[in-house]
């Protein structure tokens, strides 16, 4: 007698269970994306509260060692260690901006009074660089042609009047979208209401950094010791992996600030230095610039490189000067990326220089502003801890801190 099938079938259950499971994936998608949205929504909102926060975290995790070093060594009182920490910090930044200032309000006044001459310059270097470059006038040609089309179209003549020149050409395409260049100013002029206000509370947390990172400080011993107590969370295994996750982040985090204000300290000073030594007119700004945005990785490099090489051409007319400005910017990216990263960034990051790129776009357009591209590599690294430990464990997993 044959044997009776039984349902469900080993493929029906199956399939139900692969169903039910694509199904949690769908709604932790969904789930994820709304926390996200409301994340980003919240954050753009108290931009100008957590800018101020976020500062004297990062001041926190580079001052933090100091204070445990001189607490350890020079006073055992935890906030005398601070303060002294603090004191010293701030004595440091003012000899260094006794050094940098002078020459940097200089230059950037000298630059401001030869905006004069910089500008005819600028244009009448542009306009011989239309007159010889074939690719450049290709690329007039082209954008005038759909111009004039488009202004054929729209008042239905049967000629127009081709410009003598090439300047002629990129100015008359300019003047057909002035329209659309002014509604973008104005739109950013009108952005500019809730910028005066954000600036407003920005000036506010600023007073109030000194205070967030002395408390940061002070408290920094307690919150490394008993951070994983005040979870609510009850004591269970999943208590312990939140922890253990939590402790990865953390290093990742400290890795990157530390590592990375230092690596654009030096990349400044390099760069500064070199183009100095060179001639190029006002050097110690642009290293002071590559210095500052060099927090951001790539953000320094790229946007120093492009005022330095239109100085540079703008100063001397010549492409081998260009030609060595520019190779001093490779050079200095190269000895950052082969050399200061490895050194003192180490393995820690263990991500690709394509991860970090998009990263910085990605999280600049989702959170905005230079706090969403600061935040980029330590929130990219949370996610990837977050995607090794639970998404696919088998992925380069000794890549994570020791547990």
């Amino acid at each position: 007698m044959a044997q009776k099938k039984t349902y469900p079938t080993a493929f029906q259950r199956a399939a139900c269970w692969n169903a039910l499971t694509w199904a949690c994936v769908a709604f932790l998608t969904v789930l994820a994306c709304g926390l996200l949205y409301g994340f980003v929504t919240a954050f753009v909102a108290l931009e100008p509260v957590l800018l101020p926060v976020i500062i004297a975290g990062v001041l926190g995790y580079l001052l933090n060692p100091c204070v445990d070093w001189v607490q350890q060594h020079l006073h055992r009182q935890r906030a005398v260690s601070v303060l002294l920490v603090m004191c010293g910090a701030a004595l440091l930044v003012g000899g260094i901006g006794a050094i940098i200032v002078p020459p940097l309000v200089s230059q950037t006044k000298q630059l401001i009074m030869d905006r004069d001459t910089i500008l005819p310059k600028a244009v009448a270097t542009g306009e011989q660089f239309l007159n010889d470059n074939s690719i450049a006038q290709f690329a007039v040609d082209s954008f005038y042609e759909r111009v004039a089309e488009q202004v054929e179209q729209d008042s239905a003549a049967t000629t127009t009047p081709v410009p003598a020149s090439y300047k002629d050409k990129l100015l008359r395409t300019l003047d057909y979208h002035s329209k659309d260049l002014t509604n973008i100013a104005f739109k950013w002029l009108t952005a500019g209401t809730r910028a005066l206000y954000g600036s407003v509370g920005l000036l506010v947390g600023l007073v109030l950094i000194p205070v967030f990172l002395f408390y940061f400080l002070l408290q920094s011993e307690a919150i490394r010791k008993k951070w994983h107590i005040v979870l609510p969370i009850r004591a269970s295994n999943f208590r312990d992996e939140v922890v253990k996750t939590l402790s990865q982040i953390n290093d990742y985090i400290v890795s990157f600030v530390r590592g990375q204000m230092l690596v654009s300290l030096i990349d400044g000073f390099l760069l500064g230095c070199a183009l100095m030594i060179m001639g190029l007119p006002y050097a110690v700004t642009i290293g002071v610039a590559a210095a500052l945005l060099g927090i951001i990785p790539y953000i320094g490099m790229i946007a120093t490189s492009i005022p330095a090489l239109l100085l540079a051409w703008v100063t001397w007319h010549s492409v081998g000067q260009v030609a060595v400005v520019l190779i001093i910017f490779l050079g200095v990216s190269q000895l950052d990326g082969w050399i200061l990263q490895p050194k003192i960034l180490g393995k820690r990051l263990h991500m690709h220089d394509l991860t970090i790129m998009f990263s910085v776009l990605f999280w600049g357009s989702i959170l905005g502003g230079i706090v969403g591209a600061l935040l980029a590599v330590p929130l990219t690294a949370s996610l990837k801890v977050l995607f090794i430990r639970y998404v696919w464990p088998t992925l380069h997993r000794e890549d994570l801190p020791s547990e």
